[in-house]
């Protein structure tokens, strides 16, 4: 067993994996210019010689750097002279500084990286959702070093993970552990796409990541979401070593040292105490937890950098954004008690049912077995909940019907009204 974890551009979480067998760290520059697999405001900061150092740290303690260049969307900017010399550029210098690996989400990618730059191994990225033997093959045979197999519908088809291992041809295929997307999510592909074009340098677009507001609440609204999402439990890893596979991913990059540590401990272990989200969510970090490092990753300089672009939105609207950030602690840390609970060891049994049975041919609402085991673990607070409710209600409201970016006049207008009214009540 051995694990790739997020890189957050802390030192002393170099330090705190020498207990585990972590072949690898990953991560990017804050931007550049393909983009990647985040938006730029959910990264640590990072230039180019703040990665060059952590590479050579890495190295130190013998553990290896992969590099994402995995956007799942370009504007067509590497078929260009420009992004060609891009790519040359960025490639001369991840050899140089002695990146080991890089991964991509394109095979145009693959194809150029193998061809020109030998040294570097390649994987394939989760976003390029691979999730049965054809596909498998089809990297093999364009030469993957690595591939990643898709993050939000096939760790609980044993059979089909069976196939794809075969298939595999002795590349090593890796899973997300702790990944907590919906399963077979709809709108990943989109999700992919947008959260590219939030991570590139010249990228004018407004970065609200419409697909994970959605998704949060959907899983508000319907809790066996927690559950059926494509998380991997640490009690459970020895299943999937008995199909063969022995490298595993852990997220996110955005997560504090402690907690990237804790993780990576529970996984180590194969046993985790406490709540399951305190390994799968990728938000709600609780600011005990986060270090100077992490609470820089929520300052208002980083909110004004990323969100203050008042001609791309209605800044005036965006309030409902901060109210959303707070409440839910997305852009903000978690005080006090995470609202959902999971007791993780209360899942002990839960993927026995997986072992035998495939959710491709059935229908969720006709089965109801993640319904029902959601029922007994998943606990919200109501009140919370409650609150949420409105707050995705009304923000959705605003996106959806387009009056997040009305003119500043026709708010204020609207602003004075609703003053007037309440003065002549």
């Amino acid at each position: 067993m051995k694990f790739s974890v997020a890189c957050n551009f802390d030192e002393a979480l170099i330090e705190g994996l020498k207990p585990y067998t972590v072949y690898e760290v990953y991560g990017k520059l804050t931007s550049d210019y393909f983009g990647g697999g985040r938006p730029s405001f959910y990264l640590p900061e990072v230039d180019r010689g703040r990665l060059e150092r952590f590479v050579q740290l890495a190295h130190g303690q013998g553990i290896e750097f992969n590099y994402l260049l995995n956007a799942s969307a370009m504007g067509n900017m590497e078929y260009t002279r420009e992004g060609q010399r891009q790519m040359e550029a960025m490639l001369e210098w991840l050899d140089g500084v002695g990146v080991d690996s890089v991964t991509v989400a394109s095979i145009y990618f693959l194809r150029l990286v193998k061809r020109r730059y030998p040294r570097l191994k390649v994987r394939v990225s989760s976003h390029r959702y691979t999730d049965n033997p054809r596909k498998v093959r089809f990297w093999v045979d364009n030469g993957a070093d690595y591939i990643v197999v898709s993050e939000v519908n096939i760790h609980r088809e044993f059979k089909v993970l069976e196939a794809m291992q075969t298939a595999a041809q002795g590349v090593e295929l890796q899973l997300i552990v702790n990944n907590w997307c919906r399963q077979d999510c709809a709108i990943a592909g989109n999700h992919a796409v947008s959260l590219s074009a939030a991570s590139q340098q010249n990228g004018k677009g407004f970065p609200l990541d419409y697909c994970s507001i959605v998704c949060n609440n959907i899983r508000l609204n319907e809790p066996v979401n927690y559950l059926r999402a494509n998380w991997i439990r640490p009690e459970d890893l020895h299943l999937y070593e008995d199909l063969g596979y022995h490298n595993f991913k852990i997220v996110e990059r955005n997560t504090p040292t402690q907690i990237l540590l804790e993780r990576v401990k529970a996984y180590s272990e194969q046993r985790y105490d406490g709540n399951l989200l305190d390994l799968v969510q990728n938000y709600a970090y609780p600011l005990k937890k986060m270090g100077e490092k992490g609470r820089d990753a929520y300052s208002y300089r980083r909110l004004l950098k990323y969100f203050l672009k008042p001609k791309a939105v209605n800044l005036a609207k965006f309030t409902k954004v901060i109210d959303f950030g707070k409440t839910a602690s997305v852009l903000y840390p978690l005080v006090g008690p995470n609202p959902v609970q999971i007791d993780n060891r209360d899942l002990d049994g839960f993927l026995d049912y997986f072992l035998e049975h495939s959710c491709q041919n059935r229908d969720c609402e006709s089965c109801r077995y993640c319904h029902k085991w959601a029922e007994r673990t998943v606990k919200i607070d109501p009140q919370w909940r409650e609150r949420m409710g409105a707050i995705y209600d009304d923000l959705l409201g605003e996106i959806d019907s387009g009056s997040f970016w009305d003119p500043y006049i026709k708010t204020a207008r609207e602003m004075a009204g609703k003053l007037i009214s309440r003065v002549a009540g």
